[in-house]
This record gives structure tokens, C-alpha cells and sequence, in this order.
């Protein structure tokens, strides 16, 4: 497509009068290694391009005639690099700006840049709306919305996770061996079957609590059902809860269970949700003209993230918006038509707005600025995770 419009794209440009492009871009070639990516002349007017690290670049994109900026973090996962999940504190609970959970990670993991990630609630503050997983924790379990995960060899997922789990009765009050299935997985439902550890790290809600038992560890992977205490305001660590909901007729007080939990179709090592899904095998979704309230469909400012070269390559891009001459933001369709001509093959939105950042630190003073200029008038505003790169390796699975 070298020099020329992708329809859609085209489409935009031409409402703005803007009849060429790229007339004085930089080349936008960038070379690592055997991976080698050359940025599209039709994404921008101008592409300004930095190496932060072996792996990882940062290009910074202008549009004039429609103002918009753009900043793209470009990470080669074959390089000797990795993505973290990040969130403030050891539980679901709270709320940080993207700059200081990067400034939270440790110097001997290298960490290099960071975009903020997930939707959250305010109420109870800052817990991620989809699945949050941290180094193989499970803080926030799925729902029926996509995340961005990494295995154990850092290979990229976008797309649903499903908890996959057993509640095996291994006797003492209940005669036959039974086996209940769990649906959810830190994320409490008076209406489901599911495990809610310490991770969770806030009170259930009174409908749950009415079908709450205790799992009491008694060794050798087993538990022991007990009812839930009156006194019981929260979640300490080690406490496990079970919400019975209508398996009250399987498992009994002082019964004996074993459980096995896991997410499919992959248990990630690190994941954060979004939405919607944006790309999918290269074709734009429909569904992104037709997701959320008209308003978040709009334009307005983007985070969003894909993955490109099969998964080596993952795009982390960050759309400033509503700042009239400077940045317009785009609409989901405008986000997913960047990410798919950047090259992604799979793409999903990550929060936006007044959440959208992008932080960098400099490996030689510690120092993390901001790349991006955030809508709101207080600056970075707390988020409930961020996505961190670090210029360290992953933990390669065996076999890897």
C-alpha cells in the first residue's frame, strides 16, 4: 500500500481537504534484526522514531490537517524483553496513575514504558472492569469481554477468557463423590458457582455473602467447607470463599473438596481487559461501530493495543484527544483502522479518555516522563492497571 490511502482511511482525509500525505515523512523504517517494519506513508504526516531499548521503539506520529498525535510503542518479543500487568497494590482495590505504577516496579526489572490498561469502577474504586492477571496471580477474573495476555514465552492473546474449574467433594458428610463446576473466578456472583480468594481484597456484597462458604485449607490441595463467619467483613490473606449460589445441594458444611481452577483457552502469566475488540485476522470487527454509548464511539482520546508479525510484534498506541488544534482523537472505527494499518493483525481498545497515557523512563536517571498530553486539566489522572514493558526477559516455559 506504499503510497497510497487505504479506502477508509482515504475517506477521513479527504473530509478534511487533505489530498497527500506524508510529504516530508522520515522513512519510518525501522531495523531489528530479521523483524523490520515499515511505517505505512499513509498513517501520518510526519513519524518521529526513538529506540528506547534492543527491542523497543518509540515512534511519535503527527496529523496536521485533522490534528492528531499519535505514539506508538513498537516491541519486538523475541528481544530480550517482556509485559507486565501492573496494579498499585496486592489486591482488585485501587487506583494509580500509569507513571507511578511504572515508577513502582523494581530497577532490576528494567522497566522501560508503560500505558495505562483496563476500564475500571469507581465503585469500589479502581477495580479493573475485565480480567486482571499479575505475574500468574489472578487479582480480577474475566467477563464477557476480551484482554490482551501473555503466556509464560511471552506470546500475545486478544480475545474472551473463560474460567475452567472443578469442585470435587471428596466425602466425610456428602456420600457420593461429586463433582460441581466453578464459573467464576475473583469476580463474585450471588447467581454463580466461584472462588473468590484474598487477591479480591474487598467485602462481598450482601447478595453474595447470603451464599458465601469459607474453603479452609487442610493440606495435600484439600479444603474444608465452613460456614462464613458473621464477623466476617473481608477478605485476609489466605482466606478462599466459595459462592455456593445453587450448589448448596452438592456440598455441605464440613465437607471435604478438591479444587481445580484454571481460564481457558490459555491461563495467562499477565492479562488486562478491554474494549472491544477492534481487528480480528486483519479485518477490521463491525461490531465497533455498534459498541458502547454513541459518545465512546466518538472521538475521543485512545488507548488501544495489537499485535502484528505473528505476535512478535506488539503495538501499545496512545491517541491524545479533545484538545481542539492539537489532537481532534479518533472514533473506534478511526482507532481500529490505525492499529490494522500499522500492521496489526489483532487489535483490541483499552481504556481511553482522561485514562489515556503513555509514560517512558530513562534507564540512565530513573526519571519516567509523560509522552503524551492527557485530556483532563489535572494531567495523568489514577487508573485501575497499566501495561508495562520491561527491557528484562520473560521466563521462558520449558520447552521454549
Amino acid at each position: 500500500m506504499r503510497g497510497r490511502f487505504p479506502g477508509e482511511w482515504r475517506a477521513i482525509v479527504a473530509r478534511a481537504g487533505m489530498l497527500s500525505l506524508l510529504a516530508g515523512c522520515a522513512t519510518g523504517r525501522v531495523a531489528r534484526g530479521d523483524a523490520r517494519w515499515v511505517i505505512p506513508p499513509t498513517v501520518a504526516d510526519s513519524v518521529a522514531s526513538v529506540q528506547l531499548a534492543s527491542g523497543v521503539w518509540l515512534h511519535h506520529l503527527v496529523r496536521t490537517r485533522v490534528p492528531l498525535r499519535a505514539h506508538v510503542l513498537d516491541i519486538d518479543l523475541h528481544a530480550c524483553v517482556s509485559v507486565r500487568a501492573v496494579k498499585g497494590g496486592p489486591t482488585a482495590v485501587g487506583r494509580a496513575t500509569t507513571g507511578d505504577l511504572l515508577r513502582s516496579l523494581p530497577a532490576s526489572d528494567v522497566p522501560l514504558a508503560a500505558v495505562n490498561a483496563d476500564f475500571f469502577l469507581f465503585a469500589p474504586p479502581g477495580v479493573p472492569v475485565g480480567a486482571l492477571v499479575q505475574d500468574g496471580r489472578m487479582i480480577a477474573g474475566p467477563i464477557d469481554r476480551p484482554v490482551l495476555a501473555f503466556d509464560a514465552a511471552s506470546r500475545p492473546f486478544i480475545g474472551p477468557l473463560t474460567v475452567l474449574g472443578t469442585l470435587t467433594v471428596l466425602g466425610t458428610l456428602t456420600t457420593s463423590r461429586a463433582q460441581v463446576p466453578i464459573r467464576t473466578w475473583n469476580r463474585p456472583s450471588a447467581n454463580a458457582i466461584g472462588i473468590v480468594d484474598a487477591a479480591w481484597g474487598q467485602p462481598l456484597d450482601s447478595l453474595s455473602r447470603l451464599t458465601a462458604m469459607m474453603l479452609v485449607p487442610v493440606g495435600n490441595g484439600r479444603y474444608r467447607i465452613t460456614a462464613l463467619p458473621e464477623s466476617h467483613r473481608g477478605l485476609a490473606r489466605g482466606d478462599t470463599l466459595m459462592l455456593v449460589g445453587s450448589a448448596r445441594s452438592s456440598v455441605l458444611e464440613r465437607d471435604t473438596v478438591h479444587v481445580d481452577v484454571t481460564l481457558g483457552p490459555m491461563m495467562p502469566t499477565n492479562a488486562v481487559g478491554g474494549f472491544p475488540l477492534l481487528v480480528r485476522d486483519s479485518a477490521i470487527v463491525a461490531s465497533v461501530d455498534s459498541a458502547g454509548a454513541v459518545g465512546f464511539r466518538g472521538l475521543n482520546p485512545r488507548t488501544a493495543a495489537g499485535f502484528a508479525v505473528n505476535g512478535r510484534r506488539l503495538l501499545l498506541v496512545v491517541i491524545d484527544g479533545r484538545q481542539s488544534g492539537y489532537s481532534v482523537g479518533t472514533t473506534t472505527r478511526e482507532t481500529a483502522m490505525l492499529l490494522r494499518d500499522l500492521g496489526a493483525r489483532e487489535a483490541v481498545n483499552l481504556d481511553g479518555g482522561g485514562s489515556t497515557a503513555m509514560v517512558v523512563r530513562d534507564t540512565k536517571t530513573g526519571q519516567v516522563r509523560l509522552v503524551n498530553k492527557p485530556s483532563d486539566a489535572a494531567g495523568e489522572r489514577p487508573v485501575a492497571d497499566a501495561l508495562a514493558v520491561l527491557g528484562s526477559c520473560a521466563r521462558k516455559s520449558i520447552g521454549q
